[in-house]
């Protein structure tokens, strides 16, 4: 083999090197992206369904998937960049700058959004719930980024921000349907009370068979009765009242003596359905009835009440 063509195979082969070094970033890069590309569809699909079997609505769902393909997009963007061999600490440097940037121009729109990926995540409730945050209380009918809005007992319908639910007292009055099965059944075997007794097995079989899922609704308020009043009385009348609402709701209402408050005593009640919108239809009128302690057959006022606001029996 002459010098020439020794020559010409080495120049050939140092060609070849020279483009393969050239290239092969650029096909490394695609593979990557072509990999990112795979676990973002796979991602986003994975994710869309996840979050209609939870309920949320298309606005939600629309932008947790916007957030995910931005990041998808940052991660293709760095890769592209990272592949022409830019200074570590320079490319460090800018994304700081820039993220720092972007924070303080949209700080509390970030804060509501990362507020709402959290309720999403943590899930203290869920649309359908009935629940109770602060003082606001209501079903949940919607959950999105930057707030949460439920359908309150005089039917308008409150967007509470997500940043205020945070920093919120929030009771989610859904059960597991089977725990008050079990406190039921307790109840009955407990009890001598044929009546009662009676009542509790007809309550077990409405659960089982008219529950339309596996959650029922244990529902709480209270009233403070002033010192003045006649206890035993308003008692034997908050006990009228129960009895009467025994077909209403799933079970006999219950209530207890809950604190001695420098108000009055703390009476708190409970009731259970099997539906949310059960206690928007009922509570209102319910309560009503228990706050009825005056009546001409059963004054709850103690006698020195009566003639002091001018009551008469």
């Amino acid at each position: 083999m002459s010098i020439l063509q020794l020559d010409f195979i080495l120049d050939f082969f140092d060609t070849i090197g020279f483009y393969s070094e050239q290239i092969f970033p650029f096909v490394i890069l695609a593979i990557e992206l072509i990999i990112l590309l795979v676990i973002y569809a796979v991602s986003t699909r994975g994710l869309r369904n996840r979050l209609k079997n939870a309920n949320l609505s298309s606005e939600t769902i629309t932008g947790i998937v916007l957030i995910v393909r931005i990041l998808f997009f940052i991660i293709a963007v760095i890769l592209i960049v990272n592949s022409f061999g830019p200074d570590v600490a320079a490319l460090v440097s800018l994304s700081t700058l820039f993220g720092t940037a972007l924070g303080l121009a949209f700080s509390q729109a970030v804060s509501g959004i990362v507020n709402g990926l959290y309720i999403l995540v943590a899930r203290p409730f869920r649309v359908g719930d009935y629940v109770r945050i602060g003082k606001k209380e209501g079903i949940v009918t919607d959950i999105t980024l930057n707030y949460t809005q439920i359908l309150q007992p005089d039917e308008t319908r409150l967007r509470i921000p997500n940043t205020s639910i945070l920093e919120s007292e929030v009771t989610n009055f859904r059960v597991n349907i089977s725990e008050i099965i079990d406190e039921v059944s307790k109840e009955q075997h407990e009890t001598s009370d044929y009546t009662l007794r009676t009542h509790l097995a007809s309550a077990i079989h409405r659960l089982k068979l008219f529950a339309t899922s596996d959650h029922a609704y244990r529902y709480t308020f209270d009233i403070i009765l002033h010192y003045s009043f006649d206890h035993l009385r308003a008692r034997r009348h908050f006990n009228r009242i129960l009895e009467a609402w025994t077909n209403v709701f799933v079970k006999i209402p219950s209530y207890q003596v809950w604190a001695s408050e420098v108000q009055g005593i703390h009476y708190r009640f409970t009731i259970v359905v099997t539906e949310a919108r059960e206690l928007i239809e009922h509570v209102a009128d319910f309560m009503d009835q228990l706050l009825l302690f005056y009546s001409e057959d059963d004054d709850v006022h103690t006698r020195e009440e009566i003639d002091k606001k001018g009551y008469h029996s």
